[in-house]
């Protein structure tokens, strides 16, 4: 064998093996998952309602998305909204190694909320309770949550959180939970 293409063979073998590594590490930072869209599983079971999140990474310790909600019978739960629409701004704070939009997290999130509500009307000149009004509202609220996600490696998620939103506007009530298990999938 030639020298020249000997040491031609000996500069392409580890390129050729190295290209191989790097295009498939290039090909996953070229096409990384973007988006994620979650049902929350205990709105689901515990009355009957719907809750669906969009959410979309800008980095892997960030993302933004919407949150929406709609409540089939406001008589059964522990909410009172019919309807809500919440965008939200999450951070995640996980090691530096590990960050992947997972683990803990918080999240602020505002609310549009268009529900119903039953309540007495109090008298404070005779200390007692009153008739019985039906206020119907539309709110806006702001809240947060703390939560912890769970993805394995077919880019399946579940998460769990607890948090609550404090309207912004008069009416009856101030404030709202927002607790869930929800399940979704990366893509």
């Amino acid at each position: 064998m030639k020298p020249s293409t000997l040491l031609l063979s000996l500069l392409l073998i580890p390129g050729i093996l190295l290209s191989q590594i790097n295009t498939k590490d290039s090909l996953h930072l070229q096409n990384p998952v973007k988006n994620e869209l979650k049902l929350n599983m205990l709105e689901l079971l515990i009355m009957p309602a719907i809750g669906i999140t969009y959410e979309h990474y800008l980095n892997p310790s960030s993302s933004y998305g919407v949150y929406g909600f709609i409540n089939f019978n406001i008589n059964e739960g522990y909410r009172y909204e019919k309807f809500e629409i919440a965008p939200f701004y999450r951070i995640y704070f996980q090691n530096r190694d590990k960050l992947d939009n997972k683990g803990l997290y918080t999240e602020v999130f505002s609310g549009l909320n268009v529900g119903e509500t039953d309540f007495f009307d109090y008298d404070y000149d005779t200390n007692r309770y009153g008739d019985l009004y039906t206020q119907e509202y539309v709110g806006i609220s702001l809240g947060v949550i703390l939560g912890y996600k769970f993805v394995n490696h077919n880019n399946y998620a579940f998460e769990i959180f607890a948090g609550a939103g404090r309207f912004l506007n008069e009416q009856e009530i101030d404030a709202y939970p927002r607790i869930g298990l929800s399940i979704g999938k990366r893509f």
